[in-house]
C-alpha cells in the first residue's frame, strides 16, 4: 500500500495575511492569497491560525431573528 487514503479532516478559513517564504515549508503556500477563503487541511488551517494568518469561517450563513419584546397572547377562557 503505497499511499494515504484516510479521510482528513478539513476547516474553512480565510487567509488575513500570506506566510513569509520558509515559515512553513513542508506546505505550498505559493498559490494562496490574502482576503480569501479556502478549505485546507486542519492542520495547516490550525498552523495558520494559531499563528495570526487566518481566522475560521463558519460554513453556516447566520439568520437573523427578530425579538418580539411585546406582550404574549394568550387565548381567552371561555
Amino acid at each position: 500500500m503505497n499511499g494515504n487514503h484516510t479521510p482528513e479532516f478539513t476547516l474553512r478559513i480565510r487567509l488575513l495575511a500570506v506566510p513569509t517564504s520558509g515559515e512553513f515549508d513542508e506546505f505550498h503556500l505559493e498559490h494562496y492569497r490574502a482576503g480569501l477563503c479556502y478549505v485546507v487541511p486542519s492542520r495547516l488551517a490550525s498552523l495558520l491560525i494559531l499563528s495570526g494568518y487566518a481566522e475560521l469561517v463558519e460554513d453556516r450563513v447566520a439568520h437573523a431573528e427578530a425579538a418580539d419584546f411585546g406582550q404574549p397572547r394568550f387565548p381567552r377562557r371561555k
